[in-house]
């Protein structure tokens, strides 16, 4: 009986799981583990452990930058050479989540072994600028030469969570096969019942990484300059480097705020007693958070740019504004919380559209794509004659 084909999978922070692509990767991880062996290739204080699916590699160290790369909760990993040879050559398909030195380093010796190798498009380089206030565009241009030519370009296929995130990698560049792959939305986000905690107070939510490219000081001044402030408490789930700034100012703004880390089960709650979700990056291949809110029949604000997928998740334009127009996100938010009419409407909506990004339709499609780069390997194993040139017949 044929073993399962074994996929590397390089994403450093594996240990994090409130990081969003660490999120995705561990729910394909259980998705396909009956179909796929997989290893994981991360970052660890463990400097050789390759006897369970976790190989761990030392962390990285880049003066000045540490303190921010810890804030972030995405720790680098240092690669080994006479590591990554050995536990490259024991998989059959390296699969970069994380383009970074770990993931070049990988790629280059799957590229000597003759490993096929898939790179998902998951880090975009203005989070990077944005986090370490590098805004000029020159530095856009350099990060993404960068990317493509190391990461995306010497791989045989690539993921997009998005026809946005698509259109970047050609945008700059990519000329590889682009597939795009939704992260999808599991099947726990639609199962839940929206209700109401409280009559007399609306709930704002907010879910992401609390950092500079998010941009969640606007919720917290759209809600201290709204008309309904009294009545609005403001949910910031999540962690990051601009926690404390922001719990700062939302005292200072008088706005009542919880601001933090909750659990999956805390999650699946928000969503179904917010009265209005708000999400006001400016950079966003997919949009995740959004679409769990979507999924759970939450009505959704956007900031509709042209540097995020945000744009393509609104289904109306009253659950839209833009961030270039001052005082646009309050008026917004004050339209529907005055009219619970348009906040069913908009759940409605975005319920819909939520059903079309599942997660087990994802799942499915990720499993076809290994099998499709594995090809050959998969074919001559399961017996069929190769031609002269390599290739099954």
């Amino acid at each position: 009986m044929r073993s399962k084909p074994t996929i590397g999978l390089v994403i450093d922070p594996w240990d994090f799981p409130f990081n969003g692509t660490v999120v995705s990767t561990r729910r394909f991880v259980a998705a396909l583990s009956n179909q796929f062996n997989f290893k994981i290739l991360k970052t660890g204080n463990v400097p050789d452990q390759t006897a369970n699916n976790e190989i761990h590699f030392p962390k990285l160290s880049i003066p000045g930058a540490n303190r921010i790369i810890d804030q972030m909760q995405a720790p680098l990993a240092r690669p080994s050479r006479r590591l990554l040879q050995r536990v490259v050559a024991d998989c059959d398909l390296i699969h970069v989540q994380y383009p970074f030195l770990l993931a070049h380093q990988a790629i280059r010796t799957a590229r000597r072994l003759g490993k096929p190798v898939i790179s998902s498009f998951h880090v975009q380089p203005e989070n990077i600028q944005r986090n370490l206030r590098l805004n000029q565009a020159f530095v856009t241009r350099s990060l993404y030469r960068l990317f493509v030519s190391q990461f995306y370009q010497p791989s045989d296929q690539v993921i997009a969570p998005s026809e946005f995130a698509k259109k970047l990698l050609i945008q700059h560049g990519v000329s590889r096969p682009i597939d795009v792959l939704s992260n999808g939305i599991t099947a726990n986000f639609f199962t839940g019942n929206r209700r109401q905690t409280r009559s007399d107070q609306f709930q704002i939510l907010s879910v992401g990484r609390l950092a500079q490219e998010k941009q969640q000081p606007l919720i917290l001044e759209a809600a201290a300059q709204s008309q309904y402030r009294d009545k609005i408490h403001v949910t910031l789930a999540g962690t990051g480097p601009t926690s404390a700034h922001l719990k700062r100012l939302a005292a200072n703004l008088g706005v009542s705020a919880t601001i933090g880390r909750v659990t999956d089960e805390q999650l699946k709650d928000l969503y179904e007693t917010a009265d209005v979700f708000v999400q006001c990056s400016r950079v966003e291949l997919e949009g995740m958070s959004a679409l769990e809110a979507m999924a759970a029949g939450c009505p959704t604000l956007l900031n509709r740019t042209e540097t995020s997928a945000l744009s393509e998740l609104i289904q109306d334009p009253v659950g839209a504004f833009t961030d270039e127009a001052p005082n646009m996100l309050t008026q917004k938010l004050d339209a529907l919380l005055s009219n619970p009419g348009a906040r069913q409407f908009l759940a409605d909506q975005n319920r819909a559209f939520a059903l079309t990004r599942r997660h087990e339709a994802s799942a499915a499609q990720l499993a076809n794509l290994y099998r499709h780069a594995l090809g050959d390997k998969l074919k001559s194993e399961a017996g069929q004659p190769m031609t002269d040139e390599g290739h099954a017949s």
